[in-house]
């Protein structure tokens, strides 16, 4: 029997990326300006990226600092 994993285990920094930018290629493809989108959904994916980032690292933080006491 397969053990459950954390969806932080599967979401990184990459996947937001490419997700977002894949959103947008899909809105400038509707709205016809895929370059536009391309780089709004992009830059959402890095912006998204990074606040997971940042968060499970600070999660992890608290971790180690309950284990030290």
């Amino acid at each position: 029997m397969s053990t459950k994993r954390k969806m932080s285990d599967y979401w990184n920094m990459g996947t937001a990326i490419g997700l977002c930018a894949a959103v947008g290629i899909a809105l400038g493809a509707l709205l016809n300006n895929v370059v536009l989108w391309l780089g709004i959904g992009a830059g959402a994916g890095v912006l998204i990226g990074a606040m997971k980032q940042m968060k499970k690292e600070g999660s992890e933080n608290d971790d180690r600092k309950k284990e030290d006491e």
